[in-house]
């Protein structure tokens, strides 16, 4: 997990397999992110191999209490991810732009 701003935009950068492994410290981190930020945050998994049904609650987790903030949550997935996040329907909930400068774009950023 790769942590980065863009302005007062929050970037988390995953990779490899997110699984129940590391659901908890993801949580963690992402709650964390929401709470002390902005309102706006992109969660870039393009370079995610994996994921199980662990990550797909960590992500509605995010996505619940971005809600709550009120605030923005940008997904950029891979297409692994993306076959499963619409394979359970999850595309319905989230807002998934095809690569990190396409979402940093949608909040407004240069």
């Amino acid at each position: 997990m790769n942590e980065q701003k863009h302005g007062d935009i929050d970037i988390v950068a995953l990779s490899g397999r997110f699984v129940m492994a590391d659901a908890p410290e993801v949580r963690e981190r992402l709650k964390a992110l929401i709470d002390d930020g902005q309102g706006k945050l992109v969660i870039d998994m393009d370079q995610v191999s994996f994921i199980d049904s662990s990550a797909c609650a960590v992500l509605i987790s995010a996505f619940k209490a971005m809600q709550l903030k009120p605030g923005r949550l940008v997904l950029v997935t891979s297409p692994v991810v993306q076959a499963l996040i619409e394979l359970t329907r999850l595309h319905t909930i989230f807002e998934i732009l095809p690569a990190r400068p396409a979402a940093l774009e949608a909040f407004g950023a240069p």
